[in-house]
């Protein structure tokens, strides 16, 4: 018991030394979001483009970078008033939120990244439950039978999708959401959204941030998992609350991390964080020369850049054999000693991961290959790397 409370003790110690100004990349171009009633943001409105672009000619929609897999807003101030809540519709590649604010936030109402509950109709529960921005769909229940939840921790059968001991780091750095829930007779629930939100001032918070994974309709069916909510600021202040957790269940929480030279003792974190020093230039995005990995070709045909798994009506690549094919990964900045697979999940029916075979490269770059059999109707192709 003695050593979370010391590391606790010497956070908090760090907090309260000198600080300096912290700079926040924003140029305010998408003006001030202070909505008077409800709204819903819709992130496929963004323009396509480079994150630190002037976005005055689409203000107030943010701007869509592929590159770094984010809708980035960058506001003057935040102001959402009591009673009032700001939500949002997914971008096409359920691409995360980032608010880089050049002013001051107040959340007295709700700013709402939570998935999609479950379903038990027996046609909606065909259509996997959506995440929150950042997160990852629920499992659905088909003529083949019931699906397991997508993203990294996304459940096999019925049960949440675990994020804090299966994926993810403390810094949420790249910024990743939930997974979604198993199903067993009930559709699972969507894993709650990322979200980051950046000022050189103050965040008070008397509302809330939620990043809850979807409900599930049942207590003995998966909800999503929580998501993940980072914030950067001088100060965080308020009584509200942030929650990034499976509401349902014990297990499947998110991610919390407050950067912030104070954090008031009366803003409930669920799960539990404490609040580390931010740097006077804070770390936005993950390192050109962090690790990657993708897939790259399905039986020869090239997988697009930035893939979005419609699982509906479209798909992002057609493939037309039931025998086994090849799938080529490329890995980059990853060393070839280590382990690649890819998590081969049907729309409806059980998921399974398949390790890849080292084909050809070096540490810059690599291609991989798995052998994979591909059930009729949609599956989506999840790539992994990791060394032992």
């Amino acid at each position: 018991m003695k050593a979370p409370l010391t590391h606790a003790l010497l956070l908090s110690l760090l907090a309260t030394g000198s600080a300096k100004a912290i700079t926040i990349p924003s140029d305010g171009s998408d003006g001030a979001l202070s909505p008077t009633s409800d709204i819903v943001i819709d992130l496929s409105l963004a323009t396509t483009g480079n994150w630190d672009d002037d976005n005055s000619g689409n203000a107030g929609n943010g701007i869509y970078d592929s590159e770094q897999w984010a809708v980035v807003f960058k506001y003057t101030s935040v102001n959402i008033p009591a009673d009032v809540t700001v939500s949002f519709i997914n971008h096409p590649t359920h691409a995360p939120v980032v608010m880089l604010v050049s002013g001051d936030v107040t959340i007295d109402g709700t700013l709402d990244i939570s998935g999609e509950a479950g379903n038990t109709d027996t046609i909606e529960k065909l259509v996997s439950s959506e995440p929150g921005p950042g997160g990852f769909r629920g499992s659905a229940i088909g003529p083949d039978g019931a699906g397991d939840g997508y993203g990294p921790g996304g459940n096999t059968g019925s049960g949440e999708g675990l994020y804090g001991s299966v994926y993810g780091n403390p810094q949420i750095i790249p910024l990743i959401g939930g997974s979604g829930g198993g199903a067993d007779g009930i559709s699972g629930g969507g894993g709650g959204g990322a979200i980051l939100i950046a000022t050189p001032g103050n965040i008070d918070i008397d509302g809330t941030i939620d990043a809850n994974g979807g409900i599930s309709p049942s207590l003995y069916d998966p909800d999503g998992s929580g998501g993940a909510i980072r914030l950067i600021a001088d100060s965080v202040t308020g009584i509200g609350a942030l929650t990034a957790i499976a509401p349902q269940s014990t297990i499947g929480y998110g991610r919390i991390r407050i950067e912030a030279n104070s954090l008031d003792t009366s803003v409930q974190l669920a799960p539990d964080s404490v609040a580390v020093p931010p740097l006077e230039f804070p770390i936005i995005w993950p390192a050109s020369d962090a690790p990657k990995v993708r897939v790259a070709s399905v039986n020869g045909v090239t997988a697009p850049i930035d893939p979005e798994a419609p699982l509906q009506a479209s798909a992002d690549i057609n493939i037309e054999s039931n025998s086994t094919v090849q799938v080529a990964l490329e890995t980059t900045d990853f060393p070839i000693s280590g382990v690649v697979e890819v998590r081969v999940v049907k729309k409806y029916g059980t998921s399974s991961w398949v390790t890849a075979t080292y084909s050809t490269g070096d540490f810059s770059q690599a291609t991989w290959i798995a052998n994979v059999t591909f059930a009729p109707g949609f599956t989506t192709l999840q790539a992994r790397a990791t060394v032992p």
